[in-house]
């Protein structure tokens, strides 16, 4: 069970700034954590702290292996929790079955190229990202909906738009699409506004 405190830095006259931690149990590879968070991200900073290994995301998340757990800590705020909670369901994910996410990687996606379309391997970059639950496909009109913590981002698949209000959401898929449609270049893709090479 996900054990969370809260701790109010005082220290540095800061009000209003509390520091969030959040510690679950996590089995599974940490460099499987490293590739997951990048392929969320974009971009994970590696760091050492009391002889245990971190990774910060978003600029904001610190997520730290703790023997047969991990530490998520994160200052908490709306976008912060925001990005916290995509990496929180990201590790319980990873943690619930780690061989079928390590199956289902950006790199297995990329590699069926020939059997699917680029909208099919959106599809399934972001159930591997979000959760299932979380992905609404409507192929027929052509978006994909994600849902995360009761916001809402829409991608349109003719455009590769993202639509949401919520400027971390926006971020984090927008930054999803992005990476995947680096790795297929120069497969032949639809071209994503503001994502040319």
């Amino acid at each position: 069970k996900a054990v969370v405190s809260t701790q109010s830095t005082g220290t540095d006259l800061k009000q209003g700034v509390i520091l969030q931690k959040q510690s679950i149990p996590f089995m599974a590879p940490f460099s499987l954590l490293h590739h997951c968070l990048q392929q969320l991200a974009g971009t994970v900073e590696q760091s050492e702290q009391g002889g245990k290994s971190c990774l910060k995301v978003f600029d904001s998340v610190l997520v730290m292996q703790d023997h047969n757990k991990i530490m998520i800590e994160w200052e908490g705020s709306e976008m912060g929790d925001m990005y916290a909670d995509a990496v929180l369901t990201l590790c319980l994910q990873i943690e619930a079955n780690p061989q079928a996410i390590k199956q289902s990687s950006l790199r297995s996606i990329t590699q069926d190229k020939d059997k699917t379309t680029f909208e099919d391997r959106v599809e399934k970059l972001l159930i591997e990202l979000y959760g299932e639950e979380n992905i609404n496909y409507q192929p027929k009109l052509k978006y994909i909906t994600v849902t995360l913590d009761g916001e809402k981002a829409v991608i349109n698949l003719k455009s590769y738009q993202v639509q949401c209000s919520n400027e971390s959401l926006h971020q984090m898929v927008s930054t999803a699409i992005k990476r995947l449609h680096n790795a297929l270049t120069p497969v032949n893709v639809p071209i994503i506004p503001g994502y040319g090479t």
